[in-house]
C-alpha cells in the first residue's frame, strides 16, 4: 500500500512538473491574452533609444519604438524603457504608463539627481544615469550581445 501511494505521488509530481513546464513555455511565447480587455502583450515599449530594437529582437522579444513620449493605451506592454536624455519626457511617460497599466515594469534614464526620488515613487525599478550606456542595461537583462 505504501509503495503504491509513493509511486502515485511521484507520478503526480512528475506530471505537475511537465504541466508547469509547458505552461511556462506557452507564456514565454506570448500565447495568451494578458488583460481582461483582451489586449495581447506587445513586449517592451522603448522611448529614446531606438538603437536597441535590434538587440531586443535578437533575444526573441517583441518591442515597439516610440518617437514621442505618449503612452499607447491601445495595447499592453510588459515593460517600458524610457531612455531619452529628456528627464521631463521620461517622467511624463512613466507617469502615464503607470496610470494606464499599474503592473508595467519601468526602467528609465534620469540625469537630474533631484528627480530620482520621483522616478522611484512612480515605481521605476532601475534608473540609468545620463552617462550610463544602454548596452550595459541590456547586458544586465540577460546578456544581449554588445
Amino acid at each position: 500500500m505504501t509503495i503504491l501511494l509513493a509511486a502515485t505521488t511521484v507520478r503526480l509530481l512528475v506530471l505537475g512538473f511537465f504541466v508547469i513546464q509547458r505552461l511556462n513555455n506557452f507564456i514565454e511565447r506570448g500565447g495568451f491574452l494578458d488583460s481582461p480587455q483582451g489586449r495581447a502583450n506587445q513586449g517592451i515599449l522603448i522611448y529614446g533609444a531606438p538603437e536597441i530594437e535590434e538587440n531586443i529582437h535578437k533575444r526573441g522579444m517583441k518591442c515597439r519604438i516610440l518617437t514621442d513620449p505618449i503612452f499607447p493605451e491601445d495595447s499592453l506592454y510588459s515593460a517600458l524603457f524610457a531612455l531619452s536624455q529628456d528627464d521631463c519626457a521620461n517622467l511624463a511617460l512613466c507617469h502615464t504608463a503607470r496610470q494606464a497599466d499599474p503592473g508595467i515594469t519601468m526602467i528609465a534614464r534620469c540625469s537630474a539627481p533631484n528627480l530620482q526620488d520621483v522616478f522611484e515613487a512612480l515605481g521605476v525599478i532601475r534608473l540609468l544615469r545620463a552617462e550610463e550606456s544602454v548596452s550595459l542595461l541590456l547586458a544586465e537583462l540577460g546578456g544581449v550581445e554588445q
